[in-house]
């Protein structure tokens, strides 16, 4: 089941048990894939219309009669990679906002961030631990032949495709500053 499926029925649920906090994260979750959705249709349209410019550049009225064939409101579905984009995005928005909020003692508005981000981090894949993410990271600093804190330019680039959606950046620099510095 998709990400914005899952959304949908949960925040009926949600509805019904009458959990603010839920429904409202649910809602700007929902707004947030909405707003990726919309902005992926007007980079396609934006992209045809290039097409069309460059294709039709000396028949005005071929161009003219082209452009007015794109589908300007044609939906574009997200696909499971890039809601789970939009999602991680929204997590670590939450994430650096109760921190913000913590360092500012506003204890009880970080409390409500957390809360947020515990709920859509739900519908996310799990994020590997610190403890999980030591040993591929070792064998993966092993396996290009890295040693030093120097290296870190190299390595961080191919860490963050490998794990990609299953951990975190600051996770990933964290576990290779101590094993470059150890190492």
């Amino acid at each position: 089941m998709m990400i914005s499926e899952r959304l949908e029925a949960d925040l009926k649920i949600a509805m019904k048990a009458g959990e603010r906090t839920r429904v409202e994260t649910i809602r700007n979750a929902r707004a947030a894939l909405q707003s990726a959705q919309l902005e992926a249709a007007k980079q396609r349209f934006d992209a045809a219309a290039r097409a069309i410019e460059a294709e039709h550049a000396h028949d005005p009225a071929a161009r003219e009669a082209a452009l007015a064939a794109i589908d300007a409101q044609g939906r574009v579905s997200l696909t499971a990679e890039e809601q789970e984009a939009v999602l991680t995005k929204e997590v670590k928005r939450r994430y650096e906002a109760a921190e913000i909020y913590r360092k500012a003692g506003r204890m009880e508005l970080a409390a409500v961030e957390e809360a947020e981000l515990a709920i859509l981090q739900a519908y996310l894949p799990r994020m590997l631990s610190v403890e999980e993410l030591r040993p591929e990271v070792a064998a993966l600093i092993a396996e290009l032949g890295l040693s030093g804190p120097a290296a870190m330019g190299k390595l961080m680039p191919t860490l963050i495709e490998r794990f990609k959606g299953r951990a975190d950046g600051r996770a990933l620099s964290q576990v290779a500053r101590e094993l470059l510095a150890n190492g």
